[in-house]
C-alpha cells in the first residue's frame, strides 16, 4: 500500500484483502508488523476457500519521514505460509498558518 504523502497525525489505516484460493480453509495465525509503528489486525475466523476477508494495518503517523514498512503474516497455506506486504510513503509536518497581521 502506498500512503503516498500524508500529515503527520493522519489516519495511518489501509487494508489488504486476503482471498483464499486453495480448497481448504485458510487460517491466518499471526500477522506482524516491522516495528511497534505498524500494527496489523487480522482475521481471526479461517477464511473459506474461494472467499476473501480484510487485514487491517495502522501505521503510526507521528512519526514524520519515509514509511517503509512490512508486515509479515503467517498461514496454514501449504504453498506460502509465509507472505509479506508492505507500506510505504511519507509523513510531512503541516506547515504553519501565516500570520494574520494585526490592524
Amino acid at each position: 500500500h502506498d500512503y503516498g504523502t500524508i500529515e503527520k497525525g493522519a489516519d495511518g489505516s489501509c487494508y489488504f484483502t486476503i482471498t483464499n484460493t486453495g480448497d481448504a480453509p485458510l487460517t491466518i495465525t499471526r500477522a506482524k508488523g516491522s516495528c511497534g509503528c505498524t500494527v496489523p489486525d487480522w482475521p481471526r475466523e479461517p477464511i473459506a476457500p474461494g472467499a476473501s476477508a480484510k487485514m487491517k494495518v495502522t501505521y503510526d503517523s507521528n512519526r514524520p519521514g519515509n514509511i517503509n514498512k512490512s508486515v509479515t503474516i503467517s498461514s496454514n497455506a501449504t504453498n506460502f505460509p509465509t507472505k509479506v506486504v508492505r507500506i510505504k510513503g511519507k509523513v510531512v509536518v503541516p506547515a504553519a498558518p501565516a500570520p494574520v497581521p494585526a490592524n
